[in-house]
């Protein structure tokens, strides 16, 4: 845990210069530590802590503020590795000789490399501004800490990565899950629409808020109410955000879906002892949460998968599960063909 920030009721103060640096990942850049109003001033000491996923410290140079008194005594140590989260410098410098300065200027310049994408603070503590006396006795001050904002360098870009119908034969008229995937290749966090769409034709809309290398998971549902039979291919649309010019992969087609008479379950034109079958066969069965569960891999499960490649048609009124209702709507259907 970083020590607390004090703040002392004076006017000398000792701040982070810039405040704010916005800069692109692979950069190397330089940021003050700077002293405004100080009187009497012979030594300063401090730490500064940065998140070392964020950054890497390359160097820190004495400024030249303290010697416009005469030489100084500096040193410096760079610890990049300071604990799991946070790399460390730890500088400081004194004046040789019985003098002093008072003014404003440099104290510190420290060099950085951008090595992540993120926001780091640049957090001062234990730090010490030291008078003429012998021994130096406190300078109260205020510290003000800088913040650091490190982006990709590749601008704005969004993207869909996969469309998924959870169905392959839907009956006219009722419902099929697709599930959407999206992600943001940019350097800022985007909030976009996503839109579903059916052999070009716009079924539905969400909006989406995506971090910087993040992804979203959007599900939908498809009403097939009003959709002649046919084969329809299933595709996303992700909206360009403000400032995108590669808009080649936010439009994905990644799934065929066929709506066909209710029962049909097969998608083979005919309501036959077949698709009896397979309901009868999945009776039972309930949708599971993770596509990638190892009893069954198209998001199902019962005791012994027997008809897994068909088991999620068979869910007629798609409500997460195969039961009387499914069973008695096919078998309403018997015998019905194109």
């Amino acid at each position: 845990m970083l020590p607390t920030l004090r703040v002392y009721g004076t006017t000398a103060t000792i701040s982070v210069d810039p405040p704010v640096s916005n800069v692109t990942i692979g950069d190397t850049f330089n940021i003050n530590i700077n002293v405004t109003n100080i009187v009497n001033f012979t030594c300063w000491e401090l730490k500064l802590y940065f998140l070392k996923g964020v950054l890497n410290c390359t160097a820190a140079v004495e400024g030249p503020f303290l010697k416009t008194g005469g030489g100084t005594f500096y040193d410096k140590t760079i610890t990049n590795n300071f604990n799991s989260t946070h790399g460390k410098l730890a500088a400081y410098s004194t004046l040789l000789g019985n003098t002093s300065v008072a003014g404003s200027g440099t104290i510190l310049t420290v060099t950085f490399k951008a090595v992540g994408v993120g926001n780091t603070p640049l957090h001062m503590a234990d730090t010490k501004l030291g008078d003429e006396k012998i021994p130096p006795k406190p300078i109260p001050y205020t510290a003000v800490d800088g913040t650091v904002q490190v982006v990709s360098g590749v601008g704005h870009d969004v993207a869909i990565t996969d469309v998924i119908p959870i169905k392959s034969v839907v009956g006219q008229g009722y419902g099929c899950n697709v599930t959407v995937v999206t992600e943001n290749y940019g350097g800022y966090a985007e909030t976009y629409n996503i839109t579903l769409r059916a052999n070009g034709t716009g079924i539905a809309a969400k909006l989406v808020t995506v971090q910087v290398s993040g992804a979203a998971t959007v599900d939908f549902t498809w009403n097939t109410s009003g959709f002649a039979y046919g084969n329809y291919t299933v595709s996303a649309y992700a909206w360009p955000v403000q400032g995108e010019t590669s808009t080649g992969d936010n439009t994905l087609s990644d799934g065929t879906v066929i709506i066909s008479h209710l029962g049909d379950i097969t998608g083979d034109g005919k309501c036959d002892i077949q698709d009896l079958a397979r309901v009868s066969g999945a009776f039972g069965s309930l949708r599971v949460n993770d596509p990638n569960d190892p009893r069954c891999g198209q998001y199902w499960h019962t005791v012994a998968c027997p008809t897994c490649p068909h088991t999620p048609n068979a869910d007629i009124t798609n409500d997460a599960k195969i039961d009387i209702q499914d069973l008695a709507r096919t078998s309403a259907n018997f015998g019905w063909h194109e």
